[in-house]
């Protein structure tokens, strides 16, 4: 919407969430019950985000069609 490639914004949110979600998910590997429990929820949220990038992705075409309108 503003002239900018989505994409490389996209990728970028991606693998800022892909790093985290190794370092939650050896924190529910070695850490203490609560520990682990923080990690999972921290690890739903990342997930939910991560389909949202997806779903986006598959979207920007269509997006920006709807803009150029």
């Amino acid at each position: 919407m503003l002239g900018r490639p989505a994409q490389r914004y996209l990728d970028t949110q991606r693998n800022s969430h892909l790093q985290r979600r190794k370092e939650l998910t050896e924190l529910r590997r070695t850490g203490s019950v609560t520990d682990a429990l923080l990690a999972d929820y921290g690890l739903f949220h990342l997930e939910a985000d991560l389909r949202w990038i997806d779903i986006t992705e598959a979207r920007l075409a269509a997006l920006a069609e709807e803009v150029r309108r």
